[in-house]
């Protein structure tokens, strides 16, 4: 009878902590995951109705007020069936084209981009009771909140024209704040209608897109030799223009040789081999470390906007040669454009990575501000003295060596290149994507930055330039 009851009391205390880690796990889920659920496009609880709404949809506009979105009556037709129907309708300004991955769109297909991230506050979900109970009993409908997005469209319009039709992306970031001053993806849609795109104009580069970095990766490599290697200020390195490592070569750019390097002067002409050999000296898990630190391999769990996660694939099993592609940006290592304008972010704001901010306020009904942008730390990524330095080389790559197509005359900017080689196919040649990443103004930076051109050739050439001019223009605008 006794080992009956022993056996009872094992099983129920079993089930205990069976219940309690189940419950400790779901309140996990809805913590971390809650807002991503109740934002989800398959959440038909939130869809907006066309016909009699109980619920009018808020406006969204950018950071001047300039109206991105908002809620008519009227003739529409229906972007699934080409039908002219009468109700309510999401319409988009026409300037939105320059910024439609930011904002999306909310109709029959769905939501998407901003539309969907913060539908809760667009449809009222956020007010307070005494609000929702006010607005059932006295108001024919209820009113959503509008949402102030941080983006100017003065720089969106600005970015998209100098892409023109290369795909690619552009990300401008606040590195003291996390604001999300631009973020351009394309080819671009128009939200009024996206019911007959082809290809993959919907896809959000800047935050979707995986690329090989190629040499901006550098930046990331550099950080763990300045943290990890001793002595690293005697280091030097004779560049022949190919470099053996393990059972593998790996040369510069076109073949070049840079000649007797130290760890500045191969970030200023971006030496392959010089990195190469710097990575297998700090080695797989100091490389490792340090690149988690950025972000890498980490879950973006961001309350603001949604970003995939960038991949670095090396462990102990790790070859020389692998080791080697990796610190030079061209082994497995996938990344966003938007992971990117972070790492640069981080240089710029000494060390400290903030969290993005894509929602700058949320105004209610009545013209009270709900929510209001607060800047967040996401990670301590390096210390202040490593930054500097960093910071200090980057300002050389731009004024000296592979980035000098980024200098703008009175703006001091530090960045680095990239050139993505792209696995070609058996029928041709591909050409490989052109990066830039970087800050200004250098004395105390405001902006950081990162610029990709899909199969368009070297970063010097081509996505430098396009920083510069990007840069130049928002100082203008006062940031």
């Amino acid at each position: 009878m006794d080992r009956f009851k022993n056996n009872i009391k094992i099983a129920l205390t079993v089930l205990v902590i069976m219940f309690f880690l189940l419950a400790g796990y779901m309140g996990y889920a809805l913590f971390f995951y809650g807002d991503r659920w109740f934002s989800s496009p398959y959440n038909t609880r939130v869809r907006m109705s066309s016909d009699q709404p109980k619920i009018i949809a808020g406006d969204m506009m950018d950071r001047n007020k300039v109206l991105l979105a908002t809620t008519k009556e009227g003739s529409y037709k229906d972007s699934k069936t080409g039908e002219v129907k009468h109700g309510y309708y999401r319409e988009y300004s026409k300037n939105t084209q320059y910024a439609a991955h930011v904002v999306g769109y909310h109709n029959e297909y769905g939501r998407a981009g901003a539309e969907a991230l913060y539908v809760k506050y667009l449809m009222g979900y956020n007010n307070n009771i005494f609000e929702r109970i006010y607005q059932k009993a006295f108001l024919p409908q209820e009113r959503g909140n509008d949402v102030i997005l941080t983006i100017d469209m003065q720089l969106e319009e600005y970015i998209s024209s100098l892409l023109g039709n290369r795909k690619g992306s552009v990300v401008l970031l606040n590195p003291k704040t996390g604001e999300i001053l631009a973020m351009v993806s394309m080819p671009s849609f128009d939200p009024n209608n996206v019911s007959n795109l082809e290809g993959d104009n919907l896809v959000d580069r800047s935050t979707q897109g995986l690329y090989p970095p190629g040499s901006i990766f550098k930046v990331v490599t550099a950080a763990s030799v300045l943290e990890y290697m001793e002595d690293v200020q005697n280091w030097t390195y004779n560049c022949a223009g190919i470099q053996a490592v393990g059972d593998e070569d790996i040369s510069c750019y076109n073949g070049e040789s840079h000649g007797e390097v130290d760890l500045t002067g191969a970030m200023i002409y971006s030496c392959n081999g010089a990195f190469a050999m710097l990575g297998n000296e700090v080695g797989w898990k100091g490389l490792l470390e340090k690149s988690e630190k950025f972000g890498f391999n980490k879950n973006f769990l961001f309350s603001d906007i949604m970003i995939y996660d960038s991949k670095l694939n090396i462990d102990k099993n790790t070859s020389a040669a692998e080791l080697g592609w990796t610190a030079i940006g061209q082994g497995k290592t996938l990344v966003t454009p938007f992971h990117m304008a972070m790492v640069a972010s981080a240089v710029a704001n000494d060390g400290v990575m903030m969290e993005p901010k894509l929602l700058k306020s949320v105004i209610g009904r009545r013209g009270s501000v709900q929510k209001e942008m607060e800047p967040k730390i996401y990670s301590n990524v390096m210390t202040e003295e490593v930054a500097r330095t960093l910071k200090e080389m980057m300002i050389r790559v731009v004024n000296e060596g592979t980035g000098r197509g980024a200098s703008v005359e009175g703006l001091t900017i530090g960045g680095k290149t990239g050139t993505a080689e792209v696995k070609s196919t058996k029928e041709s040649e591909i050409s490989p994507h052109a990066w830039f990443i970087g800050f200004a103004p250098a004395e105390d930076p405001t902006l950081a930055i990162a610029v990709l051109v899909e199969n368009s050739g070297t970063g010097g050439r081509v996505a430098a330039p396009i920083a510069g001019k990007i840069l130049r223009r928002a100082r203008e605008l006062g940031y």
